[in-house]
């Protein structure tokens, strides 16, 4: 959710010029592959944070999940959040059930060429966001990786190393730089979306597609 902030504040700040939905999952999906990866292994962490990853991997990945959810997903969960319940109270309060006007989108060729930069932009900040808060750069990939420790002369700090199972977590300033972005952006993000629905902003953007 924390990396939906910059991709949210450009749809409010340039709301014709980009689709929102792409340029959310354009924002997510270089992190995609950590999901993936948890079962079947594809060993591409490299391309998927890198600007090469942004056309080869983002894009048509974007692509085909903002056609999905506009038509089939966000309608249901509009439906679904409509009820009355708790914690679907705390989604509507969120827009959530506004999402059914984004079945309205007309995927013509207009949309394929605004999808495409939105899609790409939306990775490129998750890029920029990842960049202080991760020790190797991929971002030139194959040509070059950087390393902060290294290459960048900045020095590793190992603050703590926690056992997790079999495996060893280790928290360095990368990790608490990490942390720290994604506690601001995911509370940006909640605020951003409240904003949306105080000015019903998706039925503004949606109702006459």
């Amino acid at each position: 959710m924390s990396h939906q902030a910059p991709a949210l504040l450009i749809k409010i700040r340039y709301p014709k010029k980009f689709d929102g939905v792409i340029l959310c999952f354009g924002a997510m999906i270089p992190d995609f592959n950590g999901i993936i990866d948890t079962f079947y292994p594809l060993g591409i962490r490299s391309i998927r944070y890198s600007l090469l990853g942004l056309i080869v991997w983002t894009l048509p990945i974007a692509l085909i999940l903002t056609i999905f959810f506009s038509r089939y997903l966000d309608p249901w969960i509009s439906k679904l959040t409509n009820k009355e319940n708790f914690f679907l109270n705390i989604l509507k309060s969120f827009g959530m059930n506004e999402l059914h006007y984004l079945k309205n989108k007309k995927f013509n060729h207009k949309f394929f060429i605004v999808a495409s930069i939105s899609a790409i932009i939306g990775g490129f900040t998750h890029l920029l966001l990842d960049l202080p808060s991760h020790e190797n750069v991929e971002l030139f990939y194959p040509l070059t990786i950087l390393s902060y420790s290294n290459n960048l002369s900045v020095p590793l700090k190992i603050y703590k190393t926690i056992a997790i199972g079999s495996r060893e977590l280790i928290i360095t300033q990368f990790t608490v730089i990490w942390i720290i972005e994604d506690i601001i952006f995911f509370i940006t993000s909640l605020c951003l979306l409240r904003y949306l629905k105080k000015h019903n902003l998706i039925y503004k953007w949606y109702q006459n597609r």
